[in-house]
């Protein structure tokens, strides 16, 4: 058996999983454009269907995985995963689109145990937690492929972003001609009453932990494009029409619009631009390097900055923020030895901070340095809950330990958008800043837990296990 060929397959399998879904998430706004009058939530369902699907199927490839040769599953997985990947864009139809997802997150759910069991099943000790880390890089690396390449095709055309999934076929002749089928003990009786409780707890934390990622990949685009509201006014920002007119002939803001704008906290010089967007309807003030909207509403006045850029840019900003989890994956195992058990608190406060940034950015390098904290965070936390897991549970288990794990993953996929929905009250200047606000808080807080939990486990002596790891040579 050849050690480095069957690293590559079990590394490659890795490609496929984590953004797997996400992975067009740059062409959700021409699919859109492609099916005109359809449900904005449905639009999104192309991008979160498949995990609902995942779920039943990762608990049934780790069912199998106890009854049948890893290898069989994987590869049948491989083919559904190619299938319905490459056919989303033939879909003629909203309805035929979330069939082939659905059918994509079938062979997803297959995958996903098996990428984390085989791991388990090859390598011990720190290796294992190399290879965990390297698989989280891997993961995140195959994200960035992913979304720039997806970006790129969806320039040209909706359908070509599917393009992206197949990949998957040179990774399915990877695993054939190089993954050998491990070796392990297979016991008799259902494999999941063996579980231990820690199991279901790393699933929850997975749940949570996805929430709280996910928010960046489904708002990011959207959040770009935004048009922020400053505030609305109630009394007209000209004396009276005949002002309005002679400050549009000249292009120039008046003494009232000037107050307007200072009264809510904004400074705006006289000297700035002013110009008519649509006609009664929607007007422009540009000062220096800032553009604000002024928008006819029902209620008022309605004036917003302009949007930060345009939602292309986001396929950049999530991918700069996969490959920061690429580099803190491979860094893992030195971060286990530095900082031990204040690792994942590490990661949870890198993520708080990220959505406290996002929360108050009004530029775009604010945007880009938030999506950076995440992306590190990412690249720690979640290989840090599988090697958990993976540790906590006997060989014969591991598979479906992996594929619980792997449930609360994909569901906290899944629920991110419904449940940020239900933060989106919470106090901020819009529906995005208000969940990305809730988020920060929420994390901020569950640094603290974490804080104290590590703390007691250094007093437990937990720290002694990382201290004495050694690399690998």
């Amino acid at each position: 058996m050849n050690n480095m060929l069957v690293r590559i397959s079990i590394l490659s399998i890795s490609l496929l999983t984590v953004m797997a879904s996400a992975a067009i998430s740059p062409a959700l706004a021409k699919i859109s454009q492609a099916f005109p009058g359809t449900d904005p939530t449905l639009i999104k369902l192309v991008l979160t269907l498949p995990s609902l699907l995942i779920i039943p199927f990762s608990l049934l490839g780790g069912w199998l995985a106890s009854r049948m040769k890893k290898k069989y599953i994987l590869l049948i997985g491989l083919v559904i995963y190619f299938l319905g990947g490459v056919g989303g864009g033939l879909a003629q139809s909203i309805t035929q689109l979330l069939i082939i997802r659905g059918l994509f997150g079938i062979g997803v759910g297959l995958i996903i145990p098996l990428s984390i069991s085989l791991i388990a099943d090859f390598y011990e000790k720190e290796e294992r937690a190399k290879m965990m880390g390297l698989s989280g890089s891997v993961s995140h690396f195959g994200g960035v492929v992913f979304l720039l390449l997806s970006g790129w095709l969806a320039c040209m055309n909706w359908r070509y972003a599917f393009g992206v999934y197949g990949l998957s076929l040179l990774i399915m002749l990877t695993v054939f001609f190089w993954l050998p089928e491990p070796e392990s003990k297979k016991p008799s009786g259902l494999v999941k009453s063996k579980l231990p409780g820690g199991v279901f707890v790393c699933a929850v934390l997975g749940a949570l932990m996805m929430v709280a990622f996910y928010a960046a990949p489904t708002n990011l685009a959207m959040f770009i494009e935004n048009e922020r509201a400053m505030y609305t006014s109630t009394t007209p920002l000209f004396k009276d029409k005949a002002e309005l007119e002679a400050n549009l002939a000249q292009g120039t803001i008046s003494q009232t619009t000037v107050e307007s704008f200072k009264n809510n906290g904004i400074a705006i010089s006289e000297k700035a631009a002013f110009a008519v967007e649509e006609p009664g309807k929607r007007w422009s003030i540009v000062d220096k390097n800032k553009k604000y909207i002024v928008t006819k509403q029902k209620d008022g006045l309605v004036v917003s900055s302009e949007r930060m850029g345009r939602p292309g840019i986001a396929g950049y900003f999530l991918s700069a923020m996969t490959l920061v989890g690429v580099v803190s994956g491979i860094i893992l195992a030195m971060l286990l030895r530095l900082f031990g058990p204040y690792c994942s608190v590490i990661g949870i406060a890198a993520m708080s901070i990220g959505y406290s940034l996002l929360g108050c950015a009004s530029s775009l390098t604010l945007v880009l340095i938030s999506m950076l904290c995440i992306g590190f965070s990412s690249g720690i936390l979640m290989p840090l809950l599988l090697l958990r897991a993976a540790k906590i549970t006997p060989e014969a288990s591991r598979a479906f330990a992996m594929a619980v794990v792997s449930v609360g993953i994909y569901l906290g996929q899944f629920l991110s958008p419904v449940i940020l929905k239900m933060a989106s009250s919470f106090p901020g200047q819009d529906a995005f800043r208000s969940q990305f606000n809730f988020l920060s808080m929420s994390l901020a807080a569950a640094t603290v837990v974490g804080l104290f939990s590590a703390v007691k486990t250094v007093r437990q002596g937990g720290f002694k296990q990382y201290a004495a790891a050694k690399p690998m040579h």
